[in-house]
């Protein structure tokens, strides 16, 4: 899974782990900050005197989770579809700007949502921390993709992945391991074994069956640019098998993602 798409996750994850008086780990430990410098919010602010107001510096997301509101009644993920009519989603996702919109939206009285802003600044860093991530406050992200029940969204994954791997093995390529496990991943005890992300979630935060569809969905992500799944190309009928299994898969990935993720807001 992306990076970018890892942390919104995990900001969503945190701070429902906090809500409901679940542990997490701090951020500079967490494998979803290990190549950042700095992650810092911006856009929030707070009234003041006469009628005025100012920004609140929110300098990581450990001080983030102290400023959200005491009436919130939980965190979720909120992904907006782009419908450009030149790209889909799925092909865009690999360039820079592309793909749905993730957002961390946090819902109470008044809602909130944060976007994700990557920018490299500091190339050289000996400990390869060299982004710096900027979250942007928007008043509220909206409704968002909304999956189908979790059977319906377990079934269209396992389905695509089963047609995935048919279609990997027939041509050759090289990403049937990685559809393989992700599949298996929906009957695992231990789903986010051999997972990059493997402390992503906090324990006891997400149930079995959300965790299995989590990791599913998580270890099924192959989109992205160059030696991506995205990086191929076919000749004749092939080529459109290829797009039509590719966005059914994506769809569902994505649908996985919201679905699970979002079950962390009922712990």
């Amino acid at each position: 899974m992306q990076g970018g798409i890892a942390q919104t996750i995990g900001l969503v994850f945190a701070a429902n782990a906090r809500r409901h008086r679940i542990s997490y780990p701090d951020w500079q430990d967490a494998s979803i900050y290990q190549f950042c410098n700095k992650v810092s919010f911006e856009g929030r602010r707070r009234a003041s005197l006469f009628g005025f107001s100012k920004a609140i510096e929110v300098v990581d997301p450990n001080a983030w989770l102290d400023t959200l509101p005491n009436d919130m009644t939980g965190s979720r993920l909120c992904v907006l579809p782009r419908n450009d009519p030149n790209i889909s989603d799925r092909e865009s996702v690999g360039f820079a700007g592309g793909g749905p919109v993730f957002l961390a939206q946090v819902d109470a009285p008044k809602p909130e949502a944060w976007l994700g802003e990557w920018q490299v600044t500091n190339q050289g860093a000996p400990d390869q921390r060299i982004w710096s991530v900027t979250y942007h406050n928007f008043p509220n992200a909206g409704t968002g993709i909304q999956p189908g029940s979790q059977q319906q969204v377990r079934d269209a994954l396992s389905k695509a992945l089963e047609d995935a791997i048919e279609f990997n093995d027939l041509h050759k390529l090289n990403f049937g391991a990685t559809f393989v496990a992700a599949k298996n991943a929906l009957s695992d005890n231990a789903p986010l074994h051999g997972f990059y992300h493997g402390d992503l979630v906090p324990v006891e935060l997400l149930s079995l069956s959300d965790l299995q569809l989590f990791s599913c969905a998580a270890k099924a992500w192959v989109f992205g640019g160059m030696g991506s799944w995205n990086d191929v190309w076919f000749d004749g009928d092939s080529q459109k098998v290829y797009r039509e299994l590719s966005d059914r898969l994506f769809s569902a990935i994505v649908e996985g993602l919201v679905l699970a993720t979002n079950a962390s807001d009922s712990a």
